[in-house]
């Protein structure tokens, strides 16, 4: 199988920043590498100061790094190039006293866009596929958060980008908002669009992301292109493949583990009626299908969760979770 086009990297990036004079200099990033693969969307992840907001800021063109270089369709990146970027921050701020029509125009002109269609015509076109069809003369002022964040999305691609950053792009989202974001990230990666996924949340971690890249104080602790990188692997002893049972009793699986000398579960999780046992190969979760069959159990799932569970994830997230 050959290897991913590789449309966004980063060579041995390092910051150092010295906000004050009096105090020493703090290092956010040192000596990363990462890779971002086209039409793919890869997470890039970690806690609070791990140096995600300044990887952003050097893609993006607001600073630059140290030392190393970011690469762009395998040539140093220009000026140019980051019109082909788009980015959603966190939370949507555009002026108060501007519409809708008037933000979309003004990113349209920033990144000299030159369509067949008219202008009109596909800010028009992009307000209808957000749901503003009918709000594109309303004053920002008077858009709600939703609707402010709906506008952030077609702003962050009208201009058709061919990388697109999402940062944090869950947060303060009630759960129908949530469900269109998660929708509208599907869409996108159907459509070949490579996304960077910056976000805390797990579960839209594993539904989403098809490779990972983990930072922590400014290293890079997990990559699944790098295998070089130290601790660079989720930890081997944590399950990877995993078996959900219905109608069992964990008494009886300790039962069967001894009667029948079943390879032992590396976590056993019980969430009312379905309890998850979890294995780290193959062999030993495959071991545990004929006599959980023979005893009447229902296997709801067995499989093997090729993205990072979420026991794994929080492995490197450990120090956050514990502070």
């Amino acid at each position: 199988m050959s290897s991913p086009q590789i449309i966004l990297s980063l060579r041995g990036i390092e910051k150092t920043f010295r906000p004050d004079v009096f105090k020493p200099p703090t290092q956010s990033l040192k000596g990363v590498d990462l890779e971002f693969p086209a039409g793919s969307c890869t997470g890039l992840v970690g806690h609070n100061g791990a140096g995600k907001t300044t990887t952003i800021r050097m893609i993006l063109g607001l600073i630059s790094p140290d030392r190393g270089k970011i690469f762009f369709r395998d040539q140093p990146i220009r000026r140019e190039d980051r019109s082909a970027i788009g980015y959603m921050a966190e939370s949507a701020r555009f002026p108060p006293g501007l519409t809708a029509s008037e933000i979309l125009e003004t990113q349209l002109t920033l990144h000299r866009v030159k369509s067949q269609t008219s202008r009109k015509q596909l800010i028009k076109q992009k307000l209808a596929s957000v749901g503003l069809q009918n709000d594109g003369n309303r004053r920002i002022r008077d858009f709600s958060k939703g609707m402010q964040q709906r506008l952030a999305w077609a702003h962050a691609t009208i201009h058709d980008p061919d990388v697109l950053i999402l940062d944090e792009p869950f947060t303060g989202l009630d759960p129908l908002g949530r469900i269109t974001m998660k929708n509208w990230i599907l869409t996108e990666k159907k459509r070949g669009l490579t996304i960077v996924l910056c976000t805390h949340e797990l579960p839209q971690i594993m539904s989403l992301c098809d490779h990972i890249h983990i930072l922590q104080h400014g290293k890079l602790v997990y990559s699944s292109f790098a295998d070089h990188v130290k601790g660079g692997r989720l930890d081997e002893t944590l399950p990877r493949y995993f078996i959900d049972l219905s109608g069992a009793q964990q008494s009886e699986l300790e039962n069967m583990l001894n009667a029948r000398r079943l390879p032992m579960w590396k976590t056993l999780h019980q969430d009312g009626f379905l309890i998850r046992l979890g294995f780290s190969d193959y062999p030993s979760a495959s071991a545990w299908l004929e006599p959980c069959l023979s005893k009447g159990h229902v296997i709801a799932r067995f499989g093997d969760d090729n993205s990072a569970t979420e026991e794994q994830l929080l492995a490197h997230f450990k120090e956050e979770f514990t502070r």
